[in-house]
């Protein structure tokens, strides 16, 4: 009797991994056309390009987020800098980003 408790159970258990690694593959399925765009969009980058990132006073927000993402990836920290409007200290990751 108890063995058969544990077999279901187990076979519960099994369904419901099995259904979470459906989702998964799923959910990937649909990611990678866009990870696979965006590997193709970083091989036609060129140096000029990411001078002309780094040489921007005030990028797009966009650029700003990007370059905010490749600065968390490689664990580099945030500059303090001062809000312009209120004067108060914030974190900024376009100083970090422009060393990148």
């Amino acid at each position: 009797m108890r063995r058969q408790v544990d077999e279901a159970k187990a076979k519960q258990e099994a369904d419901k991994v099995t259904a979470i690694k459906t989702e998964c593959e799923a959910d990937l399925a649909e990611a990678m056309p866009a990870f696979n765009a965006a590997l193709k969009a970083l091989d036609t980058l060129t140096k000029n390009d990411i001078s002309e990132v780094k040489g921007m006073k005030s990028p797009p927000n966009p650029v700003k987020l990007v370059m905010e993402a490749v600065c968390i990836l490689k664990g580099l920290p945030p500059a303090k800098v001062k809000d312009p409007n209120t004067g108060k200290s914030l974190l900024d990751y376009w100083e970090t980003s422009k060393k990148v």
